[in-house]
C-alpha cells in the first residue's frame, strides 16, 4: 500500500505583520489520501483559514523578537501537497 506523506505550506504574521512562510511534514496517521486529508485538515481550522501548528505537531516560525502580549501563536493555512 502506498504511504501518503503531505507536506503543508503556512504563514506565520507577527504583530508589526513581517511575515514568515513555513513547509512542514505534517503526520497523516490515517494513511488519507490527499483530498480525504486535506478535507478533514480544513475542518480543524479556525475561521476557515487559521490554526496553530503546535496543535499538529508542526514547528511554528516566529521572529527571535517574539512578544507574548503582542504576537501570537496562529499560522494561515497556505495549502497541502503530498511529497513525491
Amino acid at each position: 500500500m502506498k504511504k501518503h506523506i503531505f507536506i503543508i505550506k503556512y504563514l506565520y504574521r507577527d504583530a508589526a505583520n513581517y511575515k514568515l512562510y513555513k513547509e512542514s511534514i505534517i503526520k497523516n496517521p490515517n494513511n488519507w489520501d490527499l483530498k480525504t486529508f486535506k478535507k478533514w485538515f480544513k475542518l480543524q481550522l479556525i475561521d476557515q483559514l487559521w490554526f496553530n501548528p503546535l496543535d499538529f505537531g508542526l514547528p511554528k516560525p516566529q521572529f527571535p523578537n517574539y512578544n507574548p502580549e503582542l504576537d501570537h501563536d496562529w499560522c494561515e493555512f497556505i495549502g497541502l501537497k503530498e511529497k513525491k
